[in-house]
């Protein structure tokens, strides 16, 4: 066959536990993901933190958090980075949830930089269906990227001034996600 499938890499190096069944985990972590956005949407910091501490533990519990880190780091730092500049452009608008510096500047909110490190934490497990199809998970995840935003607005907890600029946002997500799976892919074929 000539595209190299990644089997979920993380049922065989797992002592023996309740998510040592292969594909518990990934349905644990599907799981966990799904409440980290809802915890992180509906309560801001204080929600979201817990469950964002609920998958590192369990990413250190399984010994999975060292294989983790780099993809919830460069996805932290990168959700910062463009949903800071969502902000500033008028694409997105996170009202009194942004985080003020001096000078003026503002940062996009804490919760939202959460939910790219729970989907950092995910890469690997929940999300490896779609880092061995990194076009294809790269358009589901950017064709459903204004979902989420939208999801996120009916909660209140963002303002989309422009139909418009969801648009953009989610081309830069394609992008941005067909990157992040075929960088993903490229390493735990290494492995």
């Amino acid at each position: 066959m000539w595209v190299m499938r990644i089997k979920g890499k993380v049922a065989d190096r797992l002592q023996p536990s309740m998510f040592s069944l292969p594909g518990r985990y990934k349905v644990a972590n599907a799981l966990m993901l799904k409440g980290a956005w809802l915890c992180c949407v509906l309560g801001g910091v204080v929600f979201g933190l817990p469950a964002l501490l609920m998958m590192f533990l369990v990413s250190l519990w399984q010994r999975e958090f060292r294989h983790d880190f780099p993809y919830g780091l460069v996805l932290g730092v990168t959700g910062l980075c463009l949903d800071t500049f969502w902000l500033h452009t008028g694409v997105l608008d996170y009202g009194a949830a942004a985080v003020a510096l001096p000078l003026g500047f503002t940062l996009a909110p804490a919760w939202i930089v959460m939910l790219w490190l729970a989907v950092g934490l995910s890469i690997r497990h929940s999300l490896i269906f779609l880092v061995n199809r990194p076009l294809f998970g790269a358009l589901l995840v950017g064709c459903g990227s204004p979902l989420s935003y939208l999801t996120g607005e009916r909660f209140g907890a963002v303002v989309i001034p422009s139909m418009s600029g969801l648009m953009v946002l989610a081309a830069v997500w394609i992008v941005l996600f067909f990157a992040v799976f075929t960088w993903a892919k490229t390493r735990l074929t290494t492995d």
